[in-house]
């Protein structure tokens, strides 16, 4: 017998991409957020890519959320991007929902062709943290923000498993400081025409 239990209330995925360039810790920061959402009780499937330079090259970690089993482990419509560099932007925004929501950093990142744009300073966060390489934890906080299944304390948790004992303090600085800029989202997301140049 069919289960039709919540039938009415089915589960929908949340697809993440996290987009930048070599050195910029894009893949670790997929790798935290998995983990941090299993922590959480979340189903996951987690991926990454990136190119053949050490820096510099492209590099996007794929992160779906779910509270059921995941049938296919790639995004097939993002429902958040952050883009930590202009390429990274311009390249993944072919994939995004129609009503996904693009995140960017502030310095970086200067156009989106979007709707739903919002822009935080992720690397002036990370440099007054103490550490510019610190922009991919800040990527996290703003994450965490705009889907708060995934806690910052199990951010943290992980963070403190994966991250050399002396950068834990200065990344958990930086999650912190983009978690608390991030709390006005909806103020900064900006609806602009898909079709339109949205300057930041």
């Amino acid at each position: 017998m069919k289960n039709t239990r919540n039938s009415s209330n089915k589960s929908k995925q949340y697809e993440i991409r996290i987009a930048g360039s070599g050195g910029q810790g894009i893949i670790l920061a997929g790798i935290i957020l998995a983990e941090a959402a299993v922590l959480n009780g979340r189903y996951v499937a987690q991926s990454q890519s990136y190119g053949p330079e050490a820096r510099g090259g492209k590099s996007t970690a794929e992160v779906i959320l779910s509270d059921t089993e995941i049938d296919y482990p790639r995004a097939l419509g993002l429902d958040l991007l952050v883009a930590l560099t202009q390429e990274a932007c311009d390249w993944n925004l072919r994939d995004m929902k129609p009503d996904g929501l693009v995140v960017v950093d502030s310095e970086l990142v200067k156009r989106a062709h979007w709707g739903k744009v919002v822009s935080l300073p992720f690397w002036q966060i990370a440099r007054r943290a103490g550490d510019g390489r610190a922009i991919n934890m800040a990527a996290l906080g703003a994450i965490a923000t705009v889907y708060p299944e995934v806690s910052r304390d199990s951010l943290a948790e992980v963070m403190a498993k994966r991250l050399p004992p002396d950068k834990v303090a200065i990344n958990l600085t930086a999650l912190d400081e983009a978690l608390k800029q991030a709390r006005d989202f909806e103020v900064r997301t900006r609806p602009v025409d898909i079709k339109d140049e949205f300057e930041i």
